[in-house]
This record gives C-alpha cells, sequence and structure tokens, in this order.
C-alpha cells in the first residue's frame, strides 16, 4: 500500500501505525512523537489499534525544548 509520510509517499506492508512507529522510530524512539492520520491526531496509546489503509497521510512531529 502507499502511504504519504510527511508529504514523501512510501509503499508498506505495516498494519498499524503502532507498527509503521516501532519500524520508523524503534521501540523505544517514539516518546515525544505525535502522529496524526489523515489530520486526526492519534493517540500514543492507540497507535497499536489505529489500523493503515492505503492511501493514508501520517504526518509525525517531534517534540522539542526551546524558545
Amino acid at each position: 500500500m502507499k502511504l504519504s509520510i510527511n508529504d514523501e509517499i512510501i509503499e508498506a506492508d505495516f498494519a498499524t501505525l503502532g507498527e509503521w512507529a516501532a519500524a520508523e522510530f524503534g521501540k523505544d524512539g517514539t516518546k515525544g512523537f505525535a502522529l496524526a492520520v489523515n489530520d486526526c491526531i492519534v493517540p500514543s496509546s492507540k497507535w497499536d489499534f489505529c489500523l493503515l489503509q492505503n492511501g493514508d497521510r501520517i504526518l509525525a512531529v517531534k517534540a522539542t525544548q526551546g524558545g
């Protein structure tokens, strides 16, 4: 299936947002990230239950400190 990740199209076989996040950031690397699918924020507690479909748009934003 094709997914748009931060406006970059990729071909992927991930069933859930949690699978994609673990593959992209590593199991412990997902802390400090906010993820949205099709413009809807998905709480990290629901990543493993958020099913991905062909054409979904994922936006990943990393929290930073500073002013």
